[in-house]
């Protein structure tokens, strides 16, 4: 026997143990979402379960969008209620409801918007309570906007069913949706449903889920809807969505409820029109299987068989290595079943492999770019909107083959990487820095900063952290030059390699971090994190940009001046650019030395310059002699860094900051790299010491080295 019916004898023959219906809501932050689709679907299994079961419009439109799901005249409607409201009882407000074929009863919304208006917040929670008195389940259809009647209705809910669609605008809505649930107190009644879920979406469940701030309860699959006319008609559930329901039904009816499953049910029409895939070409006799039509369709019905096959849920929960192995054999399991159907022995092994990995990539990765990014050669990726795609492979930029559909496939690939950071983009804020899993440093800019389509730069990490030994290899640097910096570390000068965009500033950066001995406490601060460190005393810092409300921002200014609370040896800080670097200079100044930064510059002359400026950023009113007492005091050692067009990247200069001369820092190069023009377009030249200040070399001494 069905719980409804258990309940129902339970009343007729007990009365004063009469137990109340329960309250589904449904809502949505805006419409066009599937929440009519859901509540009416959702009312429908009930009934065909023997539950008693009324349904009510309060979506505040023009007439009753239930209704016309339902095929019904919305005569009566609630606005009819209004002169009997404080006489009516139970059993005379059923004469109010509109009663439908498969048991359901409609309580539907007026025709005109001024009927509306007299409807208050009493008027909804009197009938809503009287329907409770014969019904087991009322399902209140509500609007998109907190208006006095909606809040009326949510303290009586034990459901809140809150739909969103997987887009950026809707899970951002929808995160702070859940914040005002929970501080109103209804954060345990809230079920989140993610409706029109393809498993195509570059965002993860997991990934989406960290945007909404909360799991998702449900998933409703991608079906398209349509009316089947008020004449009404009989028609079965996709076992699809059917299947998405089963849980909620479940959850309301117990375990029982799974002896008689919904699947393959005859039920009065909502909207049950089947996603499935048009095939022109797949089952067409001499078609040519290599053809763009016949691959499209290929890449379809992969799509659908691994949502069928391998389930939404499963497919999108992606946690570790562990289950990414799992899953991507799951879904090649099921694109080698497509080929060995659709294909047979008409591809080649090769051409199999190539569509297999390209599947797997766009179902579990990052579409294209995942064969750029397994290329150990390109160091650089730059996508130029949706028909440009540049690479650096060793050290020269070229143009691939490769192409997205359309700007919108970009910015979801730009969303799918910056959403497990908690990261946004969109007009309001349309720039962002993140990184991947691999500490690869990601920037992206979308219209209207972007004029030509969405831009994305991806800056490669090796796979292993390059040594001293392999920039003299690359002939970056001598053997000469590379002990004279790690005595310059060893003996804690403070140090700035300064370089052009691309020059390998944080590549030698980290190079240099290197011989800071084991003993010390480190402290790293970036703007995205690339340092990787190996010794073991070292603390990670990385800023944080400001949230959808525009609150929360940690610059790197914030994260210095907490780190001299840290008790550092040194501070390593990934690139100075602005007011930060007055505090990195205090800093210096007192008793962190052996700190290092990088800074953009075009040469150690130039880099004083530039560093004057950045500290007049910081609004100190400090005089210009003040300054570059502070910076000669502060810094001692200048790395300069430079790439050349063959794509080589060398260290050019380094100069040692002597101190004040006049009013001018004095700077004394100690070696220099001397081009000898290029052969064959390889750049040749010769690394030249050019000064041993016995000065220096005293100091050295004297720290011990």
């Amino acid at each position: 026997m069905g719980r409804c019916k258990e309940m129902a004898i339970a009343s007729v023959s007990n009365p004063a143990q009469r137990r109340l219906g329960q309250v589904l809501c449904f809502y949505s932050g805006k419409g066009g979402v599937g929440k009519t689709l859901l509540c009416a679907n959702l009312a429908s299994v009930l009934a065909k379960r023997g539950c008693r079961v009324a349904l009510v419009d309060l979506t505040l439109r023009l007439g009753s969008d239930l209704a016309a799901w339902l095929g019904l005249e919305p005569d009566p409607n609630f606005s009819d209620l209004l002169p009997v409201m404080d006489t009516i009882e139970p059993r005379t407000l059923e004469s109010y409801l509109l009663p439908h074929e498969n048991g359901l009863r409609l309580l539907a919304a007026p025709r005109s918007p001024d009927r509306w208006q007299r409807i208050k917040e009493g008027h909804v929670e009197k009938a809503i309570h009287l329907l409770r008195y014969r019904h087991d389940f009322v399902l209140v259809d509500l609007a998109t906007s907190f208006d006095s009647r909606v809040l009326a209705v949510l303290p009586i809910s034990c459901r809140i069913y809150t739909m969103v669609t997987p887009d950026g605008p809707a899970l951002k809505n929808l995160a702070e949706l859940v914040k005002l649930f929970r501080l109103l107190g209804y954060g345990g009644r809230t079920r989140l449903v993610l409706n029109r879920f393809t498993g195509r979406e570059l965002l993860t469940i997991s990934e989406m889920e960290r945007v909404a701030g909360q799991p998702f309860d449900y998933l409703l699959p991608e079906i398209s809807q349509r009316h089947l006319g008020l004449d009404g008609g009989d028609t079965e559930m996709h076992p699809r969505l059917a299947k998405g329901i089963i849980p909620m039904v479940e959850e309301l009816l117990g375990a029982d409820s799974r002896a008689s499953s919904p699947l393959g049910m005859r039920i009065f029409p909502i909207f049950v029109s089947p996603n499935k895939i048009e095939a022109k070409v797949l089952h067409t006799p001499g078609v040519d299987v290599h053809g763009k039509e016949f691959r499209q369709e290929l890449q379809a019905l992969v799509h659908q068989r691994v949502i069928e096959q391998v389930g939404p849920q499963q497919l999108s929960r992606e946690n570790g290595r562990g289950t990414r192995a799992h899953l991507e054999a799951q879904v090649i399991k099921v694109i080698d079943e497509v080929l060995a159907e659709k294909v047979a022995n008409k591809w080649s092994e090769q051409d199999q492999q190539t569509f297999r990995q390209e599947m797997v990539d766009e179902i579990l990765g990052l579409g294209h770019l995942e064969v750029l990014l397994r290329d150990p050669e390109i160091t650089e990726i730059m996508v130029n909107g949706c028909n440009q795609i540049y690479v650096e492979r060793r050290g020269q930029l070229m143009l691939t083959d490769k192409q997205f559909t359309n700007d919108s496939a970009v910015i979801k690939i730009i969303e799918r990487i910056i959403a497990p950071l908690g990261r946004r983009i969109d007009e309001s804020s349309p720039m962002v820095d993140a990184r991947l899993p691999d500490g690869s440093r990601v920037n992206a800019i979308i219209p209207p900063l972007s004029l030509n389509g969405p831009m994305l730069t991806i800056r490669k990490f090796l796979d292993e952290v390059l040594s001293i030994d392999d920039l003299i290899g690359f002939g970056s640097l001598d053997q000469e030059m590379a002990e004279f910096l790690r005595l310059c570390v060893r003996a804690r000068m403070n140090l700035v390699v300064s370089g052009g965009t691309g020059s390998g500033k944080t590549t030698l950066l980290n190079v240099l971090s290197s011989f800071v001995p084991a003993d010390e406490r480190i402290i790293t601060i970036e703007d995205a994190a690339e340092l990787r460190l190996r010794q073991p005393h070292v603390g990670r810092l990385e800023a944080r940009p400001a949230n959808i409300e525009g609150k929360g921002a940690v610059s790197i200014r914030d994260l210095l001046r907490n780190a001299l609370r840290m008790r550092p040896d040194r501070i390593i800080i990934g690139e100075v650019r602005g007011p930060e670097t007055i505090d990195m200079l205090q800093a210096m100044n007192t008793g962190h030395n052996g700190s290092m930064t990088t800074a953009h510059a075009n040469s150690p002359r130039d880099l004083m310059s530039r560093l004057e400026t950045m500290v007049m950023m910081g609004n100190m009113d400090l005089p210009l002699r003040a300054i570059r007492e502070q910076m000669a005091a502060a810094l001692d050692i200048v790395v300069h860094q430079g790439r050349f067009r063959d794509g080589s990247r060398k260290i050019t200069e380094i100069a040692w900051i002597e101190g004040m001369e006049d009013d001018r820092i004095k700077l004394v190069p100690l070696f220099i790299f001397r081009s000898e023009g290029s052969v064959g377009g390889k750049a040749k030249g010769r690394f030249i010491r050019v000064n041993e200040p016995p000065e220096l070399y005293s100091e050295l001494r004297q720290r011990g080295v």
